[in-house]
């Protein structure tokens, strides 16, 4: 029977665990096909044959305790094992951005900070508040797990020496409540940042902050090889063989990254377990920036106005597709 391909939605695939052949009631796996009433046949297309019609497994054929359930006919049948890797988010890490005050923020006199601390480590850095909810409400699009966020109250405006103290109250705080270590040397005793006395240096620190976040990105991980379980492609299926993890966060296929296409990689849930080879990579990656690229410092306090990267060459923009 002919159906024209506004009604097909092919190149479908299942691992098994979802249909059976209605011929031999055998689990199928491999591609399939599905058309507009709703009925599943074997292969990627009509013209891929043999076209055999597909059942779901029925509730009947196990015992209590099996892992597949019965649910409505136009629905595939998920495994309690079976993960969609459309539905698994692509993971990123914190980022340098710091959060600068805004003129409403000098009228009120104060404005709120935002950092966070690896949680294996005692590195810190500045980021903005979209990144501070996203690590606060364990967002699974950022790695929520590797890193602990803080914010603080900023004071920008009054007398010199009380909104020293105030801030330098404020982080030695959040340094003994939350165990950060270390954390009141990140600010450098600059404790005025911000403050109308340090405006003539504001325009110079906003300029760096440009050169910096330029100059500032994260290296290709290349050369992984993986035995399967840890990653599927689209379509679904296991991947086996090298990949690389572009930019530090995007894992795809291929020993590292080229022009040409290649494959997005998917996680399955055994990576995204903290403690999983994945998580273990995302958690050492390394950032190209001044001699100690895994604790950056901030460009906007006070010292070279126009801090160069290591490289003066223009940054090549990253090859392949965006993604």
């Amino acid at each position: 029977m002919y159906y024209p391909k506004s009604q097909i939605k092919s190149n479908l695939f299942t691992n098994g665990g979802e249909y059976i052949l209605s011929t031999t009631q055998e689990e199928y796996k491999g591609y399939y096909y599905k058309i507009s009433s709703g009925k599943l046949y074997t292969g990627k297309t009509p013209k891929d044959g043999p076209n055999i019609l597909l059942t779901i497994f029925s509730e009947s054929l196990y015992l209590d305790n099996s892992p597949f359930s019965l649910v409505e006919e136009i629905f595939p049948l998920q495994s309690s094992n079976y993960i969609d890797p459309n539905l698994l988010p692509i993971r990123t890490i914190p980022l340098f951005n710091p959060t600068l005050p805004t003129d409403q923020d000098k009228q009120n006199g104060q404005f709120t900070r935002y950092f966070c601390k690896k949680t294996n480590e005692l590195k810190y850095l500045e980021i903005d508040k979209e990144t501070y909810n996203q690590l606060q409400s364990k967002d699974l699009q950022i790695a929520w797990d590797l890193y602990e966020p803080a914010s603080l109250l900023w004071v920008i405006k009054g007398n010199q020496e009380i909104v020293f103290n105030t801030n330098k109250t404020s982080v030695f705080k959040i340094e003994q409540n939350q165990k950060w270590y270390g954390f009141s040397q990140y600010f450098r005793e600059n404790y005025l940042k911000y403050h109308p006395s340090q405006d003539t240096e504001l325009t110079a620190q906003n300029k760096a902050k440009e050169n910096y976040l330029k100059y500032y990105q994260i290296k290709d991980i290349n050369n992984l090889y993986t035995p399967g379980g840890e990653f599927t492609t689209k379509n679904g299926q296991n991947y086996i063989g090298f990949y690389h993890i572009h930019k530090g966060t995007i894992p795809m296929a291929g020993k590292t990254h080229t022009q040409y296409f290649h494959e997005t990689l998917y996680p399955t849930k055994l990576s995204l377990n903290k403690n999983s080879k994945f998580s273990e990579i995302l958690a050492s990656i390394v950032f190209i920036e001044d001699n100690n690229p895994t604790n950056p410092v901030d460009p906007t306090t006070p010292g070279d106005p126009n801090p160069k990267p290591p490289d003066t060459e223009e940054p090549t923009p990253p090859e392949g597709p965006i993604l």
